[in-house]
């Protein structure tokens, strides 16, 4: 089964188009397919820097990043 894509239209710099579809000759990779590597990938980093910033909060016994719901108790993480 493979994930559900959405669709995006932006408006990109010159100088940024020119590097995809550089790269788009060069690797044979569509720049479709680029920029949702790309954005994936910064997801990514995004959601690992939440994660230690989370840790580094709960460490100095602040609430942290990510809420648990009323009435569930535990992080549900095996800490």
């Amino acid at each position: 089964m493979s994930v559900e894509l959405k669709d995006l239209r932006a408006k990109i710099s010159v100088t940024a188009y020119a590097f995809l579809e550089a790269r788009s000759r060069v690797s044979g990779v569509d720049i479709s397919t680029q920029v949702r590597e790309i954005l994936d990938n910064w997801a990514d980093d995004q959601l690992h820097i939440a994660t230690i910033a989370d840790q580094l909060m709960r460490s100095e016994g602040m609430p942290g990043i990510v809420r648990e719901p009323e009435g569930i108790s535990g992080n549900g993480r095996g800490k």
